[in-house]
C-alpha cells in the first residue's frame, strides 16, 4: 500500500502500522528509507516485467529458427545464443531481487 501524499514525512500512518520514529531527525530518515525501499521495489518488478520478456521472446524467436535449421551449422550457434538468454534471464532476475551470492557469478549451472 503506497503511503499517501498528504502524509508528512515523519508523521504517523496507523492503516499501515507506521510510527514516528523521534531523534535527532524527527522520523525523517524513517520516512525517506520507508519510501526509497518501495521505490526499489516498484522498479524492480517494472525492470523484471520489462525485461525479462523481451529476453524471453527473443528466446522464444530463435528457438522458433532453431527449430527451421534442422541439421544446419548454424544451429549449433543459435542453441548458444538461446543459452546465453538463459542465463541473462537468471543474472538480471539475481541482481534485481537481490538473490545473486556475492562473488558468484553465473557460470552456467543451475543456481
Amino acid at each position: 500500500m503506497p503511503i499517501p501524499s498528504s502524509v508528512p514525512l515523519g508523521e504517523a500512518i496507523p492503516e499501515l502500522g507506521v510510527r514516528p520514529v523521534r531523534g535527532p531527525t524527527g522520523g525523517r530518515a524513517a520516512e525517506v528509507t520507508f519510501r526509497l525501499a518501495e521505490d526499489c521495489d516498484r522498479i524492480a518488478a517494472g525492470m523484471n516485467d520489462i525485461v525479462v520478456r523481451r529476453l524471453f521472446g527473443a528466446g522464444f524467436s530463435l528457438e522458433t529458427a532453431l527449430s527451421l535449421t534442422g541439421h544446419h551449422p548454424v544451429a549449433g550457434r543459435i542453441q548458444d545464443a538461446i543459452g546465453e538468454l538463459d542465463l541473462a534471464i537468471r543474472d538480471f532476475r539475481d541482481v534485481v531481487f537481490d538473490h545473486h551470492r556475492a562473488g558468484s557469478p553465473s557460470d552456467g549451472r543451475p543456481g
